[in-house]
C-alpha cells in the first residue's frame, strides 16, 4: 500500500474505527513502513494487528471515543503533537458522531486524503451521492462503500477480511470517475441482504 491512488503518502496516517473491520488495513499501513495512528473506544491492543506484520512502521494506539466530543478532540490534537500533521486519514464513523468528529479530525490534518467508509445505505437507489462533509471539504475526498457479496440473491454481508482487503485496495487504486468506490456490490440493490 504505498500510495493512495498512486500517490505515495508521505506522512503519519491516521485511521478512526481501526480495530474491528479496518485492522487489516492499518496492518497494511504499518508494513508498508507508516506511521500510524488508529484511533478506537477501547485501547487497542497492538496485538490485533500482529498477524499482519510491521515492516518498520510505527503503531500508535490511542484511546478516545468520539461520542466524546471534547475528549476525542483533545486525544486526536495530543496524536498529531507526537506525529506532525495527518496526510490520509481512514474514517469509520457512525452517523451520528460525524459532525463533532470529523471536526475534530479536520483540525489535525494537512493536505490530506480522507478515506471515509459508508455502510451500504450511502449506495441506495434514493441516497444522494456521497460528498465531503463541510468540516472536510478542503480534503481530498474518496468515499468508499461497504457493499455485501454473493452470486444472485443468495447474498451475505462481507466479512473484516473482505472489508480490510476492499478498503486497502482503495486506497492503492487510481481514482476514477466514479463518485465512490464499492467494496463488493451494492446493485442490483434489492439483492443485499436481509439486516
Amino acid at each position: 500500500m504505498s500510495g493512495v491512488g498512486g500517490a505515495a503518502v508521505r506522512g503519519p496516517v491516521l485511521v478512526v474505527g481501526g480495530t474491528g473491520m479496518l485492522a487489516g488495513v492499518v496492518g497494511g499501513l504499518v508494513r508498508d513502513g507508516l506511521t500510524t495512528v488508529v484511533v478506537a473506544r477501547k485501547p487497542p491492543d497492538p496485538a490485533v494487528f500482529g498477524s499482519h506484520g510491521t515492516g518498520g512502521g510505527r503503531l500508535i494506539p490511542v484511546s478516545a471515543d468520539y461520542t466524546e466530543p471534547v475528549r476525542f478532540a483533545d486525544a486526536l490534537r495530543g496524536a498529531a503533537a507526537r506525529t506532525g500533521r495527518f496526510r490520509l486519514a481512514v474514517l469509520w464513523v457512525h452517523a451520528g458522531g460525524r459532525p463533532h468528529a470529523y471536526a475534530a479530525v479536520a483540525d489535525t490534518l494537512a493536505d490530506a486524503t480522507v478515506v471515509e467508509v459508508l455502510g451500504s445505505g450511502a449506495a441506495a437507489p434514493s441516497a444522494p451521492v456521497p460528498r465531503p462533509p463541510d468540516a472536510l471539504e478542503r480534503t481530498r475526498h474518496r468515499p468508499v462503500v461497504l457493499g455485501f457479496t454473493g452470486p444472485g440473491r443468495d447474498t451475505r454481508w462481507l466479512s473484516h477480511e473482505e472489508i480490510g482487503d476492499g478498503v486497502s485496495a482503495a486506497l492503492r487504486a487510481r481514482r476514477g470517475d466514479e463518485p465512490y468506490t464499492v467494496v463488493g456490490r451494492v446493485r442490483p440493490w434489492e439483492d443485499r441482504p436481509s439486516a
